[in-house]
């Protein structure tokens, strides 16, 4: 294969699975060569070449978390047609993408949830993106002022909680994470908050999505729920078992997109349940199963 097919398939790989020379937001690759730039105390970039990897921490004696990947294909002296890339991912449901861009179309693949920009001019593939979260059922958009919305209702009495719908609880979430970033004075308010939302919301979303949503939420602030809650919490909401796992093709040709969708649902509830105790931790009940295993998964 040469040098041009192997990028070409590797930005097939990153559309079709959210892996990128087998290894995905949520696992480390391969040792191999890279450019790191630091952005402060928060923020990281791994250049790899083709591809970079993007990090974030909260504060400088957090551990660095991978948040998306990119594959920049306008690096190849001549990017692949788009029109070449969606024959070979017959059978893939795409979507339009997240981002308008005066002469780009952003288009998005569901199993993976990755996405693509395409330079309308040319027809050619600029980049992907590859987030680190797994695929999850989307939700519209934000309702305008959500954030002033979210602050006044945690910011009540409990019994005014239910003051947002259930549509708009996932950007609820992440609109806590914000307040518990930029206004951490508070932060036991939006905590409790976030802890009735989210108990509420496990009979409204998919288990497996519930608990990664949960354990992200928890795991993000230290001694809220006892260590082990959230290892045993998504071992158990695991969408794929390890007889599955151990079975999933070498190729991703050979991977169905029901198949991609529950391996990063399943590698993503494993990294949460491994995070679950601070380092140097024993493995978690039921994790020394799955510990030969990650590398398959997406």
């Amino acid at each position: 294969m040469t040098r041009r097919a192997e990028a070409v398939e590797l930005c097939l790989e990153a559309l079709a699975t959210g892996r990128v020379d087998g290894f995905s937001p949520n696992h480390d690759p391969a040792p191999s060569a890279f450019f790191q730039t630091v952005l402060g105390d928060h923020g990281m970039v791994r250049d790899f070449g083709l591809y970079e990897a993007h990090f974030t921490r909260w504060t400088p004696d957090q551990p660095w978390q991978c948040q998306f990947v990119t594959v920049q294909a306008h690096r190849m002296r001549k990017p692949p047609k788009w029109k070449r890339l969606v024959r070979e991912l017959d059978g893939f449901d795409l979507v339009p993408g997240d981002l308008a861009v005066p002469g780009s179309e952003y288009i998005r693949v569901v199993a993976s949830d990755s996405e693509a920009c395409v330079d309308a001019a040319t027809g050619r593939l600029l980049k992907i993106s590859i987030p680190a979260a797994p695929p999850l059922t989307r939700s519209g958009p934000a309702p305008a002022h959500l954030r002033r919305r979210v602050r006044a209702v945690a910011a009540g009495p409990p019994d005014d909680w239910p003051g947002i719908p259930p549509a708009d609880w996932p950007h609820v979430i992440a609109t806590l994470d914000n307040l518990h970033r930029d206004e951490p004075d508070r932060r036991p308010i939006w905590t409790a908050y976030g802890l009735w939302l989210l108990q509420r919301a496990a009979a409204r979303w998919p288990p497996d999505e519930w608990a990664w949503r949960w354990s992200r939420f928890v795991l993000d602030r230290p001694g809220t729920v006892p260590v082990g809650d959230v290892s045993r919490t998504c071992l158990a909401a695991l969408p794929m078992s390890p007889t599955e796992a151990a079975s999933l093709p070498a190729a991703w040709r050979d991977r169905t997109p029901d198949v991609i969708r529950r391996s990063r649902m399943t590698l993503a509830l494993l990294r949460c349940a491994a995070g679950d105790v601070p380092p140097p931790p024993p493995p978690p009940p039921g994790m020394a199963t799955w510990h030969p295993l990650l590398r398959h998964l997406g």
